[in-house]
């Protein structure tokens, strides 16, 4: 799993893989499995969910912001 995105203002990035996606009314949290059986979990809008096209299995980049999780993925 080497998903790497070329510019950003972070240097921050750990790639994982989507094990599971709980969606509410609003909100999902995915819950993206990292080195070992190490899981983190984020907090995305159902319309982020649908635009980045995340789904369980999916290989994606945690970019980490001081305060925030953001998504990347191809």
């Amino acid at each position: 799993m080497d998903v790497k995105f070329s510019k950003l203002s972070t240097g921050n990035q750990i790639a994982g893989k989507i094990m599971e996606i709980r969606k509410g009314a609003v909100t999902a949290i995915v819950y993206v499995q990292i080195a070992g059986d190490t899981m983190i979990q984020a907090s995305v809008t159902i319309a982020t969910l649908e635009s980045l096209g995340l789904y369980e299995g999916k290989t994606v980049a945690l970019i980490i912001n001081p305060t925030d999780i953001i998504i990347g993925c191809e």
